[in-house]
């Protein structure tokens, strides 16, 4: 009898339901298997053909895993080309890789008003509105746009798409020649209409202290306009030019 027993080959005695439920947890591990090392593996900052980007896609695109796009409006445009927005500087630091809607439209320099969404074009003033056009007409008419952000799915950019048409595209630091250099020591700050602001680093010496309440943004420029204290009248100054009092 051991004998015969011996001879039978192994898993004989198991019944087809214990074969067949070893089978799919093995299969079962093997899918997990796959699932956790695709999670493991970065995305890669590849355009998709469709040109429908996520935040998180939109991410990868920061200069260092790919080329610097950022969002304005919905749309996101390629501005691997702009001298004014540099990996890990200045406003390739605040905006390379990110949506910067709400910042341009409220002249924040902050970091953390990149990527925000909780917002709605309602809730910004009339100068606000024109503002963020300016900026609008500035990136979708000097860079090219590549596609559109998930995020703003339903959104209506038609009245800010109507006031760019008016404007005509400016720069950020056209006069990037013969401009001061940036101050590296000041972190980005927010900066919204009716900040004390100090002048600094202007051609002219005797402006440079000078102190004054920010009024707009002039989107003819990329300038903020400054009205001076005493009565000196207003400037328009580049936002690498003020500091936040």
């Amino acid at each position: 009898m051991d004998s015969v027993a011996a001879a039978l080959p192994m898993g004989a005695g198991r019944s087809p339901l214990v074969l067949a439920s070893t089978s799919i947890v093995g299969l079962l591990l093997v899918i997990l298997f796959y699932f956790v090392q695709k999670r493991k593996r970065p995305r890669k900052a590849i355009v998709p053909p469709d040109g429908i980007f996520d935040l998180e896609l939109l991410g990868l695109f920061n200069g260092k895993t790919g080329p610097i796009f950022m969002g304005v409006c919905g749309k996101v445009v390629n501005v691997s080309s702009s001298e004014n927005i540099k990996v890990g500087e200045g406003y390739g630091r605040l905006w390379a890789g990110k949506d910067a809607t709400y910042a341009l439209a409220v002249l924040s320099l902050k970091p953390e008003d990149a990527n925000k969404l909780d917002f709605t074009l309602k809730q910004f003033t009339d100068e606000q509105r024109t503002a963020l056009a300016g900026w609008y007409k500035h990136f979708t008419a000097r860079y090219p746009v590549v596609g559109r952000l998930r995020e703003y799915d339903g959104w209506d950019f038609s009245d800010i798409e109507k006031e760019a048409e008016k404007q005509r595209p400016f720069g950020l630091k056209e006069e990037s020649a013969e401009a001061k250099p940036e101050p590296s020591s000041e972190e980005p700050v927010m900066l919204r209409a009716g900040d004390k602001v100090k002048l600094q680093g202007l051609e002219d010496e005797n402006l440079n202290g000078k102190v004054g309440v920010l009024r707009s943004l002039v989107a003819s420029t990329g300038k903020f306009a400054i009205e001076l204290d005493g009565d000196d009248g207003t400037v328009q100054v580049k936002p690498s030019n003020i500091l936040k009092v």
